[in-house]
């Protein structure tokens, strides 16, 4: 299959990871997958262990979830980190907001700080200002998370926008994205595209 995007050790795939994943590899895979997508496709939220299973080769495999509600239908995860999220606005049960978001991680070759598992958004931004993406994850807390695991090649199988693959550019890693819609192909690169000037 032909990359939407191909430079510098980063490529673009424009299709669906069901039938992209099984024709690639890669050290370790960091992802936010979509949820809540009954009323396009009243499968897709059930599937997600299906999607996990062609993912599970690739070590550690880290994911955003939603607490209370997507992060049950996951297996049971070697270790979960929380990405502390104050003012955040997605609802709980019981009328008020949640102010986390887990990050499963499954495999046991990463290492990040444990005194710094907790990564509080009002220190790094809760969010990639003018990104055209409904959830876009700060650039930094990728980065930070990419740099805990020693993988050369990353694999982000519900790319959105990008910033996964960003990040792993800025840390000089090869990585792979795999979007379905082609307007965040298109989003992502061209920021992919953007070089960063070192001054001396």
């Amino acid at each position: 299959m032909k990359p939407y995007y191909s430079h510098a050790g980063i490529e673009i795939y424009h299709g669906d990871c069901r039938e992209i994943l099984p024709t690639k590899s890669a050290h370790a895979i960091f992802t936010d997958p979509p949820y809540g997508l009954n009323f396009r496709d009243s499968n897709w939220d059930r599937e997600i262990p299906k999607w996990l299973v062609l993912a599970r080769d690739s070590a550690p495999l880290v994911v955003f979830t939603t607490a209370p509600t997507t992060m049950w239908e996951y297996p049971r995860p070697d270790w979960v980190l929380c990405w502390a999220r104050p003012a955040a606005m997605s609802r709980t049960a019981y009328g008020g907001f949640n102010h986390w978001t887990p990050i499963l991680v499954y495999g046991r070759e990463g290492y990040w700080n444990p005194d710094l598992k907790s990564i509080h958004a009002m220190v790094i931004g809760n969010r990639n200002i003018g990104i055209d993406h409904p959830s876009p994850k700060p650039q930094e807390l990728m980065r930070w998370l990419i740099e805990g695991a020693e993988a050369p090649t990353i694999i982000d199988p519900f790319m959105g926008s990008g910033t996964t693959l960003r990040a792993a550019k800025d840390l000089g890693r090869r990585a792979i994205g795999i979007e379905i819609e082609e307007k965040y192909c298109e989003i992502a690169a061209k920021r992919l595209s953007q070089e960063v000037l070192e001054f001396t």
